[in-house]
């Protein structure tokens, strides 16, 4: 038993003498100690630790305040036999000559699961920035003139004859395209089919589905209200697609062909919003009246045909 506590004893003192021998060294650097006014400087900080050490760096940015932040760039961070080496970089500037020391900089850091936060200081770096150097015993020089280089005349042909060469092919590719263009005649004029037609060929295409008679409800208050929205869209200009039903009749009210309608729309989008969002299952009288419903929307706001005159032009007031 007195032997079991001796190892005890020894394997906590062992414990305490490796928790407290948590190692920590840190220093800073520069990429070189002489720069000219305007040049990138580099700075390094290298902390070297145990991996039980959680380090936390000061904000480098405010805290160099002898030289211009320019960036930070990505830190790096390896680990061997239990040692973790970080390296922190920042590019910093001076825009005037001076001696500059890039002041010890503060690192916190804790050990294991302490929360006592301990410090160490980087080393200073000092750094010297300096102006371009000027000779003003010289004379000021001209700008140089520019080089001149001997005409090739060679080459001048070459390009010359492939100038020709492409204008002659334009000419010759015009000249055919516009024959075979008159050679075509005059197409054919694009044919408008009015949406009254469009959105009754839709609905003698949804008719001839039976969708709801086989079941598809949802699927024909969809379809049969889209042609509706379309055909107000086509027929009156605003966009139906995207408004509310109760957005649609504000809008045919104020028209004066939409006011016509305006009654069996109301009757025809509250039942398609029935089942669209309450989830109301129709009686197969509801979906049939739905139908007529659209049939007498696109009929009656039918444009009325302009009278003709003899000659076959419309006769404008």
């Amino acid at each position: 038993m007195v032997k079991f506590i001796r190892l005890l004893s020894l394997f906590f003192l062992f414990s305490i003498a490796y928790l407290s021998a948590q190692t920590i060294s840190v220093s800073a650097s520069t990429d070189t100690s002489a720069y000219k006014v305007g040049d990138y400087i580099r700075y390094q900080i290298e902390i070297k630790h145990d991996k039980g050490i959680v380090v936390y760096l000061p904000p480098v940015k405010d805290s160099v305040k002898t030289l211009e932040f320019i960036n930070a760039l990505p830190s790096e961070k390896n680990e061997v036999n239990n040692i973790v080496t970080e390296r922190f970089h920042y590019i910093f500037s001076k825009y005037d000559s001076a001696k500059v020391t890039i002041p010890p900089l503060p690192i916190g850091y804790t050990e294991w699961n302490s929360s006592v936060k301990k410090y160490i200081n980087t080393n200073p770096v000092v750094i010297t920035v300096r102006t371009l150097q000027v000779n003003q015993q010289e004379d000021i020089r001209d700008v140089k003139e520019p080089v001149k280089f001997p005409l090739n005349w060679l080459l001048i042909g070459l390009i010359m004859l492939a100038i020709i060469i492409l204008g002659l092919t334009g000419f010759f590719l015009y000249k055919y395209y516009k024959k075979k263009k008159q050679q075509k005649g005059i197409t054919a004029p694009e044919v408008i089919i009015p949406p009254h037609e469009i959105a009754l060929n839709k609905l003698a295409e949804l008719e001839n589905k039976k969708l709801w008679q086989n079941g598809f409800v949802k699927e024909f208050h969809s379809e049969v209200t889209q042609i509706v929205r379309e055909y107000f869209e086509a027929r009156f200009n605003f966009r139906a697609l995207e408004l509310t039903s109760s957005e649609i009749f504000g809008v045919l009210s104020f028209l004066e062909e939409g006011k016509s309608v305006l009654s069996v729309s109301e009757k025809f989008f509250s039942n398609a919003d029935l089942v669209k969002f309450a989830k109301f299952e129709p009686m197969p009288r509801v979906n049939e009246e739905m139908m007529s419903q659209a049939y007498e929307i696109v009929r009656s706001t039918i444009p009325a045909e302009k009278p003709k005159t003899e000659s076959g032009t419309e006769n404008v007031q």
